[in-house]
């Protein structure tokens, strides 16, 4: 039972680290102003063993259209430390790469190597993330065998944002 808690805490984390990723140095492509649906699903595969995909969802009210201003970026915990994500563009979207080490209790180390494709519609209503988290943890008094986290996400606007009640 341990194990599969092990990963699902690595597949949340992941998520987690997913908008970081996304956003932390994109070009400013301009995305439609107004609500957003946001939709997430991760599988983690550990010594050829699957834990069935995690899916996720989230909405959010997007004002300001420069993806490098959006507020998707989470407050990482600080025992989280990444390196500033490598950033390429091509005619399919970016493709960022960075790479994140958290110290866990008890002298365990995490390393995660992320590899994600990003991809905006042309008119600016839909993203799309795909991408993997290959993990190692160090340190451990029990080995833990490497994990691979694939994630794909997409989002798209539905509308628009509801007004603030006071």
């Amino acid at each position: 039972m341990k194990c599969r808690h092990k990963k699902s805490a690595l597949a949340l984390l992941a998520l987690t680290l997913l908008p970081a990723l996304a956003w932390a140095n994109a070009p400013a492509t301009r995305l439609q102003p107004g609500l957003w649906q946001f939709h997430y699903t991760s599988t983690v595969e550990m010594a050829g063993h699957a834990v069935p995909a995690m899916n996720q969802s989230a909405q959010q009210c997007i004002k300001d259209t420069n993806p490098a201003k959006l507020p998707l970026m989470p407050k990482l915990p600080s025992n989280i430390k990444c390196t500033a994500p490598t950033l390429q563009t091509s005619d399919k979207g970016y493709h960022v790469t960075m790479a994140c080490t958290a110290s866990e209790p008890n002298g365990m180390v995490t390393q995660l190597d992320e590899d994600f494709m990003i991809a905006p519609s042309d008119d600016g209503s839909q993203i799309r993330f795909d991408g993997t988290v290959h993990q190692r943890i160090t340190g451990s008094p029990m080995p833990i065998p490497a994990a691979l986290v694939k994630i794909s996400a997409q989002g798209h606007r539905i509308g628009l944002c509801l007004a603030a009640k006071h």
